[in-house]
Order: C-alpha cells, then structure tokens, then sequence
C-alpha cells in the first residue's frame, strides 16, 4: 500500500518560500538536485520538475499551499546563490522576520515581535546554541554561519506537538546538504569564488565556497564535504552620546550633575533651563576598524539500503574570529564628577527635545581611548538520524546528536589619555542633530598635554553544550488518519568565566605626561558628513606600544567572579494525530496533540556577603523545577480549489534567559539586604491563535492574509519585596551567624511579573507579469508587510510595546527573467522599537529609529555549468540610529558602507 503523504516527503525539502527565494535566498546545487526525505511533513503535493527560476517560485507555492501550519521556507538552488552575508540575512526576507544588526551584519533574528530569545533553532533536527563574541544568552547567533553550508531554512510559525517546546515566536530548522539528495549518482561538485569591495573601507576581501559529494551507482549510500571561507573589513564610522542626562535646577551649580558655573546665564529662569536640560554624556565620534574571517565546514554520510530505511550522520563545524579597534576622543568630564567643574561659556536649548543644541565650555576634562577586542568563536555539531518503516503503516524514526558552542575573547584591552582644564570646547548640534560640529578648542593631535591615565586587559569565555536522544512512532490507522508518538531527552549546559587586571589605573613610571611616543593619530576622512569646524585628527593610545611599555601588562589576571552557570535536564513525551480528508466536498487537513515537557535546572553563582571586616564571597547553587502541558491544533480548509483557509492555537513556553537565572548577586546579613538574579522563575508562558486565507489566483500568483495573536502570562521583571530568608532557596552558611533563616529580607531580584498581549497581521502578494506585452512579461513582483502591536505591563514604569518588536515591517522584491540572464532589487524596511524601557539617567526609553535596506543582484549562466554574478549590499549605504528618550535625543548613528561583490560559480 502506498503510503499517503508520500509525495510530500518528496518535495518538502526543495519547497522554498516565494518571498524568501525571490530576495535572493536561492536553492542548493543546481536544479538536478533531487528532493531529500523528511519526516515531518504531512501533506500531497504533485512533484514538479523545476526547469527555471518561475518553476521554483511555482514548486514554492504549492509547498505552502498544502502545509497544515504556518512555514515558510528558503532553498539554495546552487551552492553560493544567496547574495546575503549571512543566514540571518537571508532569512529577514521572510515575512513577519526582523534581524538585529552588529557591526553591519545581521545576529540574530526576531519572528513576529518576539525576540531572539524567544526563538529555538535546530540544526539537521537538533536545537543548538551558537554564540560569538559576549553572547550569553540563548539567542542563536546567525553570523556565525556562511549561507554557503545550507541547503535550506524552514521557520515554523505555528507550533505543532511533535515540535520540540522552547519557542514563543518560532522554530527555525537549517538543513545541510546530503549526498543522495542529487539525481545523478557518482561525483556531484560545486565551486563559488568572490571579491567583495566595501566602499567605506575601501577594501576587497574573498569569499569562496566549494562542495564535493559522490554516491554508488544505485544510490544506496553516499558522502559529501562542503567547505566556506569568507572576511569582512568593514569601517564602523558614527557618532555617539552613550546616553544624555541632566542636571537639577533646585540644586547648587556643582553639586550632582549640574555644571560648575555659566557665564551668560544672568537670570534664574536661564540657570533653571540649562540646569534642567539634557546633555550628551560621552559625546563623540568614532572610528572602529573591524577584521572578520570565517570558516565552515560540513559532511554527511548518507545509506539508503532501501526505500524502508534511511541512516544519515551529519558533522558541521564553524569558526568565526574578529578584531576591533575602536579610537575616539571625547568629552569626558559630561560624564563624571568633573562636570561639577566646569563653566558654561555659551549655549542654547532645542526646546522640542529639552537638550543642549549648542554650548562652549571652560575647564573640560577630554579622553582619548583607544580599545582592541579579539573574538574567537567556533561550533561544533555531530548528528544521527535514522528512520525505518517496519511495515506499509508502521514507521519509526531516531536522533541522537550533541553540539558545543565555544565563545571566547582571548584578549581585550583598553588605554586611555586625559587632559584637564581645556578651555573652549564646542559642540554645536544645530545644523545636524544627529552629526554635530564638535571642536576641542586646541590641537589634539599633539600628545604633549596628555597624559596616560588608565589601562584594562581582560579574558573572557562562555560555553554552551547541547545534547540529545528523540525517538517516534507513526502508525497510518487508514489512508486519512495517521498517529504519531515519540520523546526526547535532553541536557543543556552553560557556563562563563572571567579573568582581569586588578587595578586598571596606572601609577608611578607608567603614568606618564607627554605621550606622542605611545600614540598614533587617527582621522575621520569625511565620508560621514562631519560638519566643518570639527576636530577629525586626533591622537588615541597605539596599542601595541603600551603594550610594551606598561611594566605591569604581564601582570598575571586575576578572577573577577563573573563566573556562572546554568544546567537544564529537559524531558518531553507527544502525542499527535495527523488527518487530511474531504468534507462537504471540501479537503480538510490538519494535526492535533499534546506535548508533556518537564525541565530541571541547577544554577550557580557568586554571591558577595557584605560585612563589617570586608566583603567575603561564595560560590552558590540553587536548584528549581516545572512542567507544562502544550496541546496543539492546526487545521487547513480548501473551500475551493485556489483557497485555503488555516486555523491554529496552541499553548506554548520559553525557559527564562540565562542571565536572569543565576543565584549570584549581593547579600548583606546586618543590614537584612538580597540582590540577585533568580534560579527560581518560571518559563514565558503563551497561548497562541493563528488564521490565515491564502488565494492562489494564478500559477504562480499569490495574495494571503495571516491574523496572530499571542497571549503571554507573564514576563520576567525587576522587583524589590520582602522575603524570610528560608524561602529564597539560598544556603544558610552566607548569613555567617550575622542573621537567621527566619528574618525577613529586602530582596531585589528577578521575578515572573505580570504578562501581555500581542497580535499583529501579515499580507503576501506574489504576480508574475505574464499579462504584460514582449520583455515586460519577464518582470514580477514579490512583497509582504507584517504589523505588529504589542502591550506589556513594565511595573512601575507603565505600559509599552516589547523590546525589539517594530510594527511595522516590509519586503519588496522586483524581479526580472530571461533565459540566462536574471536580475532582481530588493528593499526592507523596519520600523523603530525599543531597546530598553524605561531609559537610563531620566531618559523615558531606549530605542531604534526606522530602517530601509536595500539590495540588488544579477546574474547571467556562461554555460549550463558557468555563472558570473554581480551583488550590492545596502546600497543606499542606510545609518543604524539609535536614540534616547521620546524626544529623539541621538545615542548612536553610524554606517559601515555599501558591498558590492562580483563572483563566478562552477558546477559539475
């Protein structure tokens, strides 16, 4: 008996989303591929011969047409066809998909208003954690991975019980190329070479990507090694503030954060406004000079004995390695105590964002500074699936895998010069609010005045391991009824470390005046439009030299007890019946089932216990258990042959972010005080309603409506309470005698606080434009728009929309095809959200300012087997601006350049 969903087996792994294909993000080895077994779908798709670039589109349609959920997917058509710099990249083409930026290159992604944390991503079926740089938290970090290494992206909107739990948002699945995934058995080989120039730092680096995969004649079994190499050099070219602050008008000048004096401020109305307005904090602008290579690799051996049974071992390991160096000089005495000192020569107020547009200042300490951070980050990942059909009916499948993400900065240093007393410095905001025109009233290129006031050397790590043992059952009770079961079992570990120099202030010989010997000057050439009247030449630590020179750099660290840990034992059990029958003449699809999960989890960290001899410290764990039940249920509807209509609703949850689960903090018995992370929370908790209508009007035409909403019960928040000691779950030897288990402490920690809504929509339209006379017929539109709209109760500060949600977002992809010759530009747009909320230093938010990205790629086939490419990247060079408070006052602005890339690829 043939088995039913058989054909979708077949087409599900070459199923791309027609938005996502069409920004770039393009299929795997060439369109002799064959599609490659997966076990989790559940639909009837007829196969499709893909014979060109609408052919996909077309193939991606019918994909999404017959899913019981809400997934949309990417698939590179041929090895280096994705004009993105990274997965994140590729993936923010999808709808509802945002991604957050570092350095100018996508990290890490947000699915419908929820965050990066709120995200599971598995790799070849097993969740995995890849962290770099000071990741420490469960966010995945996209930048980690070449696009070449990938054959194809799925993100699961909708939460079915056979889904491993974890995600409020999504389920991110990647997928490696398999060697019997090709038609043609024996050798199948792929090769990508590219030169990309960025415009700002007027550099070319290489990216290059080869495969190799050979199979036996009857395709039985078969091995594959893919290989990705790329650098980036980017320029991070800004100005920034770090944050604004102000004074305090019912205050003496001197005194808190109000200015030592000002000259033309006669009146107590003048004192009282520019005493109570903001101003910048560290203003300045900077000149960060970025070095990135990465390195991946995969394999796979595939055996096939027969149609019934399929084993696949899966290897994948990357390496990403940075450095920056970030000079700049700025006004440091904003954010000291030495604002007291100084005198206000001149000024004026922008009443719309009550902040200083313009001042001239007496006695100004200025900082030079100059920081190198090296980044090393590798992945690893070794997975097994097999699946078997113990008879027409009866299938099972297994996995066993483990992953380990290493992030580790070997080296950060940090050097500063100082000069007090400088008269005459101006910053003048009035021209340009985001781009001030900033003079320091002397020549700091010269050194002489200076003098080399501090030095900090640090090395830090963080580790995150992964493993796990899934097994299922699938039993076909008829041909429209299929019954699934199965579990998983697995462990989670995370742990960082850090060590540092104990004093960072230098002292005798090292602290030295006069320092032309141990810098190097540093210049802003223009390409940000720097107001004329600025100081752009400046000298900044050289660090290597110090290096040299500091008799205490060889000093050897010392802890700084940022140590901590997590370790999680999770456990799941699912049940789940998949159907697809007629009613009312109508075809009726979907699953419904029940998940179990149970998570323990053990939580250390340094508690420091303040006495009256001194502080001593303890090293403390905590431990903490729950479980959920998830039922799930999706349900598609075709009323008719070109609609359908999807329901969906399920109960979800995401484990607490690893920073707010330590048990490390501040205890101080005498005075009956606790500050501390808390191992005791509670998961996010979600119950989730999909609907969507989907008309497929014409071959390879599109328009769908997708409603969603989310209601959460709670999100993790910031309180002070009064709590007996015995219930905090901490040991008793950290009251050293000084207090009792029964005393009632004021306890500042972290806690489940109350919860949210959000709901938002989706719009997709897809046309080609056949309908169109002679070479128009070749263009076609792709475009999708996501609104999202979000309440969250932040406490005392009030009510506003999550971090990291923008409400509104788009994607426009106009394309054209012929023959051999295909081309395509694309735009993105975010809007604005919140960082952090409320904002620091009486500023009432933190958030960013809207975005628009824009792309562009062209391609033309030399021969069946040669294709020269051409690439842009941010072609309109976009700015990331970040502010403070709803007056818009700047944080940062900054850009890294346009990326244009010229490239040949080379199958066989």
């Amino acid at each position: 008996m043939e088995r039913p969903f058989s054909h979708a087996r077949t087409l599900c792994i070459a199923g791309v989303s027609a938005t996502a294909l069409l920004w770039g993000a393009a299929p795997a080895f060439a369109q002799e591929a064959a599609p490659a077994p997966e076990q989790e779908e559940a639909t009837t798709v007829d196969e499709i011969v893909v014979t060109g670039f609408r052919s996909s589109l077309q193939q991606a349609l019918n994909v999404k047409r017959r899913e019981a959920g809400a997934v949309d997917a990417i698939l590179a058509e041929d090895i280096a066809d994705f004009p993105d710099q990274n997965l994140a990249e590729a993936i923010q083409r999808l709808p509802g998909v945002t991604i957050e930026r570092v350095n100018g290159q996508g990290t890490t992604i947000s699915v419908r208003g929820l965050g990066a944390d709120f995200t599971r991503t598995r790799i070849n079926g097993l969740e995995a954690q890849a962290a770099s740089g000071g990741n420490r938290n469960r966010s995945f970090d996209f930048s980690m991975f070449a696009s070449e290494l990938f054959n194809s992206i799925k993100v699961r909107k909708t939460q079915s019980a056979e889904i491993e739990e974890g995600s409020l948002g999504s389920t991110v699945d990647l997928q490696t190329g398999r060697p019997l995934d090709f038609s043609r058995s024996g050798f199948n080989s792929a090769l990508s070479v590219q030169a990309s120039y960025n415009d700002l730092s007027e550099k070319t680096v290489p990216r290059t990507a080869g495969l190799l995969s050979w199979s036996n004649e009857d395709k039985t079994f078969g091995i594959l090694g893919s290989i990705a190499y790329s650098e980036r050099s980017p320029i991070l070219e800004g100005f920034n503030t770090t944050r604004w602050q102000k004074g305090d008008a019912t205050r003496a000048y001197g005194v808190g954060q109000n200015f030592g004096g000002c000259v033309p401020c006669t009146t107590e109305a003048q004192r009282t406004e520019l005493l109570n307005a903001f101003y910048p904090r560290i203003p300045r602008y900077t000149f960060g000079n970025t070095q990135e290579d990465r390195l991946g690799l995969t394999g796979a051996l595939q055996w096939r004995p027969s149609d019934r049974t399929e084993v696949v071992l899966d290897l994948l390991w990357s390496r990403l390695n940075s450095e920056l160096e970030s000079p700049n000089v700025e006004a440091w005495a904003f954010s000291r105590a030495a604002v007291n000192n100084v005198i206000v020569r001149d000024y004026a107020i922008d009443a719309n964002k009550n902040a200083l547009s313009y001042g001239v200042f007496d006695n100004m300490l200025v900082r030079s500074e100059n920081g190198f951070t090296r980044n090393e980050s590798t992945f690893a990942q070794a997975s097994l699936n097999v699946r078997h059909d113990f008879t027409d009916r009866l299938r099972g499948n297994m996995k066993l895998g483990l992953n380990k993400s290493e992030a580790r900065t070997p080296i950060n240093v940090t050097y500063a010069f100082e000069q007090a007393g400088v008269n005459g410095y101006t910053i003048d905001f009035r021209g340009n609010d985001r781009l001030p025109m900033i003079n320091y009233g002397y020549d700091i290129t010269s050194g002489q005045n200076f003098t080399l006031v501090q030095g900090t050397r640090s090395t830090s790590g963080g580790d995150f391991d992964n493993n796990v043992v899934a097994g299922a059952l699938e039993y076909d009770w008829n041909p429209s009824l299929t019954f699934k079961a199965g579990g998983e079992y697995r462990t989670y570990g995370f742990s960082t470390w850090g060590v540092s120099r104990a004093a960072t202030a230098t002292a005798g010989a090292d602290r030295i005046t006069g320092v032309d010997a141990l810098g190097k000057i540093v210049s802003i050439d223009g390409k940000i439009g720097v107001p004329d009247g600025s100081s752009m030449n400046f000298i900044v630590p050289d660090i290597w030299k110090i290096n040299d020179f500091l008799s205490v750099y060889d000093d050897p660290l010392v802890p700084n007890r940022s140590e901590r840990e997590v370790d999680e034992t999770d456990k799941g059990v699912f049940v789940q019946a998949d159907f697809n029958t007629d009613i009312a003449n109508m075809v009726v699809r979907g699953n419904v089932g029940v998940r179990y999960a149970q998570t323990e989890v053990e939580s250390k960290g340094w508690q420091t216990v303040t006495t009256p001899t001194g502080p001593t410290y303890s090293y403390v764990t905590a431990t903490n258990d729950y479980d959920d039940v998830l039922p799930s249920f999706n349900l598609a509807i075709e009323p008719r042959d070109d609609l359908v209509i999807r329901l969906g609703a399920a109960k979800v949850m995401s484990r607490p972010t690893l920073g707010d689960l330590t048990p490390g903090g501040g205890v101080s018995p005498t005075t009956r005080t606790v500050s501390y992370g808390n191992p005791l929370l509670d998961p996010f908790r979600a119950t989730n309603y999909d609907l969507s209508v989907e008309w497929y009007f014409q071959n390879e035409g599109l328009l769908a409506a997708a409603v969603f909403y989310k209601d959460i019960d709670s999100f993790i928040t910031s309180v002070t309470e009064s709590i007996v000691w015995s219930d905090l779950g901490l040991p008793d030897d950290l009251l050293q005698g000084a207090a009792r288990p029964t005393d009632v402490f004021q306890v500042t920690r972290k806690l489940n606080g109350q919860g949210g809504s959000l709901h938002g929509l989706e719009i997709q339209y897809q046309q080609p434009f056949t309908f169109l006379p002679g070479l128009w017929s070749n263009f076609g539109f792709i475009g999708n728009f996501t609104y999202v709209d979000s309440e969250v109760d932040y406490g005392a500060a009030g009510k506003n929309r999550l971090t990291g949600q923008s409400k509104n977002t788009f994607n426009t992809t106009l394309y054209y095809e012929d023959g051999p010759f295909q081309a395509r530009v694309s735009a993105a747009y975010r809007s604005g959200y919140l960082m952090s909320f409320p904002g620091g230093n009486g500023n009432s938010e933190e958030g960013m300012n809207a975005t628009t990205y824009v792309d562009a790629s062209m391609s033309y086939d030399i021969s069946d087997s040669m294709t020269i490419s051409l690439e842009g990247i941010n072609l309109t060079d976009e700015y990331n601006d970040r502010y403070v408070d709803v007056a818009d006052r700047v944080s940062d602005y900054r850009h890294t350049g346009r990326e244009i890339a010229i490239g040949l690829r080379w199958k066989y």
